[in-house]
């Protein structure tokens, strides 16, 4: 049987590309033809922001009313009743994207884990479904690079490696992206657990769940940690 026309879009669903038609457990997914339009669109697309104004007027080329993106909303919001599957993320500013299928070997999702505690950057996954939005796992790069063992930072809000050096521009950058629950990256003051000062260039990025799209974690990545003593010596090297 040829497949080059079968695209998977996600767990046993599939787009057939020659009938524009979706098939779900081996049966047909009944689409409107709009539905049909605007996944077309977003499968084109693959993992490529797509505007809701263009959606509109790809979907609605001979409407004559004003732009409406309620009507866009309710499309994307019905097509996702209909496959649940589908991972369309929602940008702000308006703007829609469907991300691509990828496989995952199950060895590589037994060793997940172990991949993430070898890690050379300091990494942590916080969860702002609890109260405080605590560390719920930490790798070891990330720990020891602050003088603590992971039990010793899992449990905690990540501000206490800020000590009481609360006033800075960058935890208000995370406070605001955190609740707009988007990406940010910037450079903090943080201290040893000997009390030493650190700089750290963090990047924290938002984890949605893939069927919902509700907010699941916040992905911690320490790009780069320069003691005081570091950077002085950086400094007198480029004088």
């Amino acid at each position: 049987m040829n497949t080059h026309h079968i695209i998977k879009l996600c767990d046993r669903c599939y787009w057939d590309t020659t009938t524009e038609t979706v098939k779900f457990h081996n049966e047909l997914v009944s689409l409107t033809s709009n539905m049909t339009k605007v996944l077309k669109l977003l499968i084109t697309n693959y993992n490529k922001p797509i505007s809701s104004i263009d959606i509109f007027f790809h979907i609605w080329e001979n409407f004559e009313n004003e732009y409406k993106p309620k009507n866009v909303r309710n499309l994307i919001s019905n097509l996702r009743k209909r496959l649940p599957c589908l991972s369309i993320i929602n940008y702000y500013g308006g703007s829609y994207m469907l991300k691509k299928n990828r496989e995952s070997h199950p060895v590589f999702n037994e060793n997940l884990i172990d991949i993430l505690d070898q890690a050379q950057n300091g990494i942590t996954i916080s969860d702002p479904n609890q109260n405080d939005n605590p560390v719920i796992y930490v790798n070891h790069a990330l720990a020891n690079a602050f003088g603590y063992t992971p039990e010793e930072v899992i449990g905690n809000n990540c501000r206490f490696l800020h000590g009481e050096d609360r006033n800075q521009p960058a935890l208000e950058e995370i406070r605001q992206a955190i609740q707009a629950q988007k990406e940010v990256t910037v450079t903090l003051r943080n201290y040893h657990k000997s009390g030493q000062l650190i700089y750290s260039e963090i990047t924290i990025s938002p984890i949605f769940d893939k069927k919902t799209h509700k907010l699941k974690y916040f992905l911690g990545i320490q790009k780069d940690a320069t003691s005081l003593q570091q950077l002085i010596q950086q400094i007198k090297g480029m004088v």
